[in-house]
């Protein structure tokens, strides 16, 4: 059994032990991790489980930035999110960081969602969302988790209205939504919700996801970004 599983096990999803067809749909999106100075720098998969009861994402993160061959920066990550319906019910990562090590444990407990990290123990409220593009797409005011370190903070959400971004090249018409906390982050969606491209800003410097392929039946991919953005009009809600 798979660490993931073992996870969803624990949290009583009975699809994923078994009791009923397994999960039934698995999707896998790869990101570029890309710097404004040093260019392509790592990447982030995303594998993505739905099931009728329960959709667990898994994330994958390796970024290591190299001067003159020695590596001055590394950061790796792996996450395990699991959600029902909009709730989140159980987070666990890792993160090495500068050879510093963050470990994240969060679960759904009534009307509360606990959390025990490194830098100790937190409750945020049961609607709480993970600091994930896939969720961050609500307008208004939201309580967030971000999944590296534990840390829960009230954000605003803005925006959501279509805008052009460049992704690998072509033009694509996005929703653009703007999420302002501790620090800035934009989530563009394409017309089925999949995130193209998302950007965080850290310490001044923004750092850009764009979206390389999807592994999944009819899911979205790059030569398809590309004719659909020749083929839809700017501003299309289809």
């Amino acid at each position: 059994m798979t660490r993931a599983r073992a996870i969803a096990v624990a949290m009583g999803l009975s699809v994923i032990a078994g009791a009923t067809p397994a999960l039934a749909e698995q999707q896998v999106y790869v990101y570029s991790v890309m710097h404004p100075i040093y260019g392509e720098i790592g990447t982030l998969t995303d594998t993505i489980d739905r099931s009728p009861e329960a959709t667990q994402s898994d994330w994958r993160l390796r970024v290591a930035v190299t001067l003159l061959g020695i590596v001055v920066y590394r950061q790796e990550s792996d996450t395990i999110e699991i959600m029902r319906g909009n709730r989140l019910v159980s987070l666990q990562s890792v993160t090495e960081k500068e050879g510093r090590r963050f470990e994240v444990q969060g679960v759904a407990q009534g009307d509360q969602f606990v959390v025990n990290a490194v830098a100790g123990s937190f409750a945020g409220p049961a609607t709480i969302a993970p600091s994930d593009p896939w969720v961050l797409k609500r307008i208004g005011e939201e309580t967030v988790i971000y999944m590296d370190t534990g840390r829960i903070i009230n954000v605003h959400i803005s925006g959501g209205d279509y805008d052009t971004v460049s992704v690998n090249g072509a033009s694509v018409s996005a929703r653009h939504f703007v999420v302002t906390g501790d620090k800035q982050q934009e989530v563009w969606l394409d017309n089925r919700k999949i995130p193209v491209m998302f950007r965080t800003v850290e310490n001044g410097t923004p750092i850009d996801f764009v979206l390389q392929n999807a592994a999944a039946a009819g899911a979205t991919t790059v030569a398809a970004l590309k004719r659909s953005a020749l083929a839809r009009p700017e501003g299309d809600d289809d």
